[in-house]
């Protein structure tokens, strides 16, 4: 049984953390200078950077958010350059994304700037621990993602 206590620093943590990234993401060059901080956009970029292309509904569903909040957020990416949008070759009714050549270089910058803030992190904690908290954040993600029937979208 988990302890009620154990629950609340939990979340106390994952509160400091979040917290933590999204100053840290408003501090600074955010993405290197090259496009201001938002959640979803920086997301948005590093997906298609891991997976080259993305359904725009298929995203939607995958981030958890509506489609109409992923169309808003493409749209704004698509005008800055940064991705390019078009028919699905197996859908022509559907659109998928790309990134174009700027949209890589500034997903690369996001890339680069999680990075070092995972260095910053990982700087705080005892290099004893380092190692454990790496390998259970790493057994989180895999079983939340299994939690969420995470894959890649089309």
């Amino acid at each position: 049984m988990i302890d009620s206590r154990d629950k609340e620093r939990i979340a106390d943590s994952m509160s400091m953390l979040i917290r933590t990234f999204l100053v840290a993401g408003r501090a600074g060059q955010p993405a290197e200078g090259r496009l201001p901080f938002n959640p979803l956009n920086f997301q948005l970029l590093r997906h298609l950077l891991q997976h080259e292309v993305g359904r725009v509904s298929d995203l939607a569903d995958f981030f958890g958010i509506p489609k109409t909040t992923l169309f808003s957020a493409a749209a704004a990416l698509e005008k800055r350059g940064l991705i390019e949008k078009a028919p699905d070759p197996d859908d022509g009714r559907a659109r998928v994304m790309t990134l174009t050549d700027e949209g890589r270089e500034t997903a690369e910058a996001i890339r680069r700037q999680d990075l070092m803030n995972a260095g910053v992190i990982l700087a705080l904690l005892p290099e004893d621990r380092v190692a454990a908290y790496t390998d259970d954040m790493e057994l989180l993600t895999e079983r939340l993602a299994a939690l969420l029937g995470d894959q890649a979208p089309k």
